[in-house]
C-alpha cells in the first residue's frame, strides 16, 4: 500500500472512531461545561452575535463552529458532536503535517497522523461540545506557520504575517492563548534585537495577531459595555488558589464552598465582568498573603498537569449534566492512558530536544507555547484535560523520534 493510501486509510480509522463515539453520545450532556458551550452556541444560533441576548463573553470560534450546526440540524448537541468528529480528523492530519515540517520526514509524519487518529483523549474530548478540538485545529496550523516564521528569522512578511494571525485565531479559541502569544513575541522581539529577526516581520505578525483579538474586545464592548475576552478567569483562579482543596475533590465542591463565602454575595450584585474581576483581585490578594500555600499548590498542579493517568482518588458527580465514565470505567481509563502517556510524552521529548538541536529557531515557538501553557495552569486550575493542546508536540516528536531510529536501522 502506498504511503498517500496509508494516510487516507488512518484518517478512515480516525473519523470512524470519532463518529461512532458521537452517535453513541447522541444529545445528552457528559460534562459540566458542555452546558455553557451549549446555551452560548443556543443564543448565537437563534439571535445572532449582537443583541441584549447574547450580551455576553464567550470563546467565539468554538461557540461559532458549534452555533452553526444547531442552526442546521436544531438544538440537539448530536450536530455539533458529528461535526466535530470531522473537526478532530482534519486536526490529527494537522498534527502529521507539523510533524513532517519539524522533521523532514515523511515518516514521521505518517507516524505521528496514525497515532493522532487512534489518540483516546483526541477521540473522547472530540465528542464533547466544548473548545478543546476546536483550539487544537486553529493552534497546530498556527504552530506550523510559527515554526516557518521563526525558521525564516519573520524575514517573509507573508508568512509572519500569517502566523500573527493563526495565532491570533487561536486565542479566539481559548483566552489563555493571548498571554502565550504575548510571551512568543516577546521572544520575537528579543531576536529583532539581536538582528535574528525583522523588525518588519515583527510588526506585522503582533498586528495580524492582536487585530481579531481586538476586534472581539470591541464587539463585547458593543454588547455589554466591556473591552474583554473572557468573563470566567478569575472563577477559575479562585478555584485554582483560594478553593484549592475543595477543588481536588470536585469543581461542585468548590462551587458550595465559595457560594458560602462573603465574597459570592458581594459578587452576585455585580455585573460578569465586574463579578470576574472581584474574583481575580481576591485570588490575587490571596497568593500575596500566602505565598508558601501558593508555592505548595503550584507543585500539586504541576503533578497534575502532568499526570500520567487521571486521579482515581477524585469525586466524580454524576448527573444530567456529568456522566464522567461515558467512555471508558476508572480503571479501565488508567490502562489505556498508561497505554499511551508514558511512551508519548518521553519519546515525545526527546524528538523535540533532537528537534531543537538540528533547528534551534524553529523549535522555540514550540518550547515557548509548552512553557507558558503549563505556567498559566499551574496559576489557575489544573488537570490532564489541561494538556491536551501541548500533545499534539509530543505527538510530532514522537513520530520524529521513532521515524529517525528506524530510518538508521535500515541503513
Amino acid at each position: 500500500m502506498s504511503a498517500v493510501r496509508r494516510q487516507w486509510a488512518w484518517l478512515g480509522l480516525g473519523l470512524s472512531l470519532r463518529l461512532a463515539f458521537a452517535l453513541k453520545l447522541g444529545s445528552a450532556f457528559y460534562q459540566f461545561d458542555e452546558t455553557g458551550f451549549h446555551a452560548a452556541a443556543s443564543l448565537v444560533a437563534n439571535y445572532g452575535l449582537f443583541g441584549p441576548k447574547t450580551a455576553m463573553a464567550f470563546p467565539p470560534i468554538p461557540v461559532l463552529f458549534f452555533a452553526a450546526f444547531l442552526r442546521l440540524g436544531g438544538d440537539h448537541l448530536l450536530w455539533p458532536r458529528l461535526a466535530e468528529a470531522f473537526l478532530g480528523t482534519a486536526a490529527a492530519w494537522a498534527v502529521g503535517r507539523l510533524a513532517a515540517r519539524l522533521s523532514r520526514s515523511e515518516a514521521a509524519a505518517e507516524l505521528a497522523l496514525a497515532v493522532s487518529c487512534v489518540y483516546p483523549f483526541f477521540i473522547y474530548y472530540g465528542g464533547m461540545v466544548m473548545s478543546e478540538i476546536p483550539y487544537i485545529a486553529v493552534l497546530v496550523p498556527a504552530l506550523i506557520l510559527l515554526s516557518r516564521a521563526f525558521g525564516d528569522g519573520g524575514r517573509d512578511p507573508r508568512l509572519a504575517a500569517a502566523a500573527g494571525a493563526a495565532l491570533g485565531l487561536a486565542a479566539l479559541c481559548r483566552p489563555e492563548a493571548a498571554p502565550i502569544g504575548a510571551l512568543i513575541w516577546a521572544f520575537a522581539a528579543l531576536l529583532a534585537g539581536l538582528k535574528r529577526w525583522s523588525w518588519k516581520g515583527l510588526a506585522l505578525a503582533v498586528c495580524l495577531w492582536a487585530l481579531p483579538l481586538a476586534l472581539w474586545a470591541a464587539r463585547d464592548r458593543v454588547s455589554f459595555g466591556q473591552w474583554t475576552l473572557d468573563d470566567h478567569g478569575g472563577m477559575a483562579m479562585m478555584h485554582g488558589t483560594v478553593l484549592f482543596d475543595y477543588n481536588e475533590q470536585d469543581t461542585s465542591v468548590a462551587m458550595r464552598a465559595l457560594e458560602k463565602m462573603p465574597v459570592w454575595q458581594e459578587a452576585q450584585k455585580l455585573p460578569p465582568t465586574a463579578r470576574d474581576r472581584l474574583f481575580l483581585r481576591t485570588s490575587l490578594e490571596f497568593m500575596r498573603d500566602n505565598p508558601r500555600t501558593v508555592l505548595r499548590q503550584w507543585a500539586r498542579k504541576l503533578v497534575n498537569f502532568w499526570r500520567l493517568y487521571p486521579r482515581t482518588d477524585k469525586v466524580y458527580v454524576k448527573s444530567d449534566y456529568s456522566h464522567p465514565t461515558v467512555g471508558l470505567g476508572r480503571d479501565a481509563l488508567v490502562v489505556v492512558s498508561l497505554l499511551f502517556e508514558p511512551w508519548l510524552l518521553v519519546l515525545g521529548f526527546l524528538g523535540l530536544v533532537e528537534i531543537t538541536k538540528d533547528r534551534a529557531l524553529e523549535a522555540a515557538p514550540l518550547w515557548l507555547f509548552l512553557a507558558g501553557t503549563t505556567a498559566i495552569h499551574m496559576v489557575s486550575v489544573s488537570q490532564m484535560r489541561y494538556r491536551l493542546p501541548v500533545m499534539p508536540l509530543f505527538i510530532a516528536g514522537a513520530g520524529a523520534w521513532i521515524a529517525a531510529r528506524l530510518q538508521s536501522v535500515k541503513r
